[in-house]
């Protein structure tokens, strides 16, 4: 929370700063040229006629008031740009994204019995997806920073993280969580993900997704409930349909 804290700071010190350097060339090189249209005024006359120019006396010159005027015009726009640039440094860019997963981490502190969800690959996806049609709490965590920001950018609770880490898992809330999903594409990361979950909460709930049979069996010894096996699973369903089709070709 420091941290984001302080990148927004240096966000908008950024976002104010073009502007200030601006404005102060600005109003030197009005005072400058002011003293130059009228040599008895002092420094602290010509800076008071850049902010009150209807303090200029009848009796000026005709070319301080046309200036005078053009000082006038100037600060306007200069106002409507500053706000504009500030605005802007608000509502989009990376000021945004620090606001939205500031706004994620504090939706994320607030739940219980959550899903966490480890990678954001195919079979990630298509949990989510399933995940956000049931309406059920979740939060995903995934390495990608650009897919993070994405998903946050979507309403998505997503950390950008190692879910190897304790202190990722705790960001995630794993204490109060019902479910971990481990489908990184690593069987060793997925290994890694499930003993350090349960260490965490013995009480959670962990699928695990593995890429051969005797990795599945490491991940139900390190205490998964389940453990899914893509390609041995694909080529089950693989298996049923021949088997199914012969049986038909019998009828």
């Amino acid at each position: 929370m420091f941290r984001n804290l302080l990148k927004v700071s240096r966000l908008v010190l950024t976002a104010i700063l073009s502007p200030l350097v601006f404005l102060i060339l600005f109003f030197v090189v009005s005072m400058v040229i002011y003293k130059h249209l009228e040599k008895d005024i002092s420094w602290v006359d010509a800076f008071f006629w850049i902010t009150h120019p209807h303090a200029i006396s009848e009796d000026r010159r005709d070319l301080t008031k046309i200036f005078a005027f053009i000082v006038y015009v100037g600060i306007f726009f200069f106002q409507v740009w500053f706000i504009e640039r500030i605005l802007v440094n608000i509502f989009s860019g990376e000021l945004k994204t620090l606001w939205r997963k500031r706004m994620s981490e504090v939706a994320i502190s607030k739940m219980k019995n959550h899903y966490i969800i480890c990678g954001y690959g195919q079979v990630g996806r298509t949990v989510v997806d399933e995940l956000i049609k049931l309406n059920l709490p979740f939060v995903l965590i995934e390495m990608n920073e650009s897919i993070v920001k994405e998903l946050l950018r979507e309403g998505i609770n997503a950390i950008q993280g190692d879910a190897r880490r304790r202190s990722v898992l705790l960001s995630a809330g794993i204490e109060k969580a019902k479910f971990i999903c481990t489908l990184i594409d690593n069987d060793a990361d997925n290994l890694y993900i499930t003993i350090t979950a349960k260490m965490l909460n013995p009480n959670i709930k962990v699928i695990s997704r593995a890429g051969n049979l005797r990795y599945a069996e490491a991940m139900k010894g390190a205490g998964a409930d389940e453990v899914i096996v893509p390609e041995y699973e694909g080529g089950m369903v693989v298996g049923r349909i021949i088997s199914r089709y012969e049986k038909l070709k019998e009828l």
